[in-house]
């Protein structure tokens, strides 16, 4: 078969192509790898995870600017994808959502833009909640700035389409192990 002159690669476009080839393909096999239950949750502004993995440099600057001190950074056990990348300790502290992460990453990994304002939804852990052993208590409800928590027979119950994950519920919880936590959102 005869190539015409005007489709002919030279040496450069081919090595490019390749490698542009080769790489997409090393990205779907790693991707796929990384499509494991997430049990984390990201600062807001956070990217998909993905793209956030990529763009983030790791370099700590959302960690030193948060002013409730609640991000914190995985460490190397737990494994080389997550090292250094900020997640959220919300058993210190609730997030404000003061965007100061957002303003100090250098490198947009975290971004104002089109992604929601949702860092994860608040599950109701009924062995720690004293509602569910007859204690009357509603910290949890009166403390949620969005009214994501009511009660319903004495016990709270979250509404997943109102619930923003801030974690203040987990601040205004009274038990020394907390009756409700925020997971990821399920996508």
């Amino acid at each position: 078969m005869i190539i015409p002159e005007n489709e002919k690669m030279n040496r450069r476009e081919f090595i490019k192509e390749n490698f542009l080839s080769s790489i997409g393909f090393l990205m779907k096999f790693i991707d796929a790898s990384m499509t494991t239950e997430v049990n984390y949750i990201r600062p807001p502004g956070v990217q998909e995870e993905w793209d956030f993995l990529t763009s983030c440099t790791r370099c700590g600057v959302c960690q030193d600017s948060c002013p409730e001190g609640i991000i914190s950074l995985f460490s190397t056990n737990s494994g080389v994808k997550l090292t250094g990348t900020p997640y959220l300790n919300l058993t210190k502290a609730a997030c404000t959502f003061c965007n100061k992460c957002i303003e100090t990453c250098p490198t947009e990994a975290l971004t104002y833009g089109t992604h929601a304002v949702v860092l994860g939804t608040a599950k109701v852990i009924k062995k720690n909640c004293i509602t569910f052993e007859g204690v009357m208590c509603d910290y949890c409800i009166r403390s949620c700035p969005v009214n994501a928590l009511v009660g319903r027979g004495g016990q709270p119950e979250v509404d997943v389409d109102i619930c923003i994950g801030c974690g203040i519920c987990i601040a205004a919880c009274i038990e020394e192990y907390k009756g409700i936590t925020i997971v990821p959102r399920s996508t």
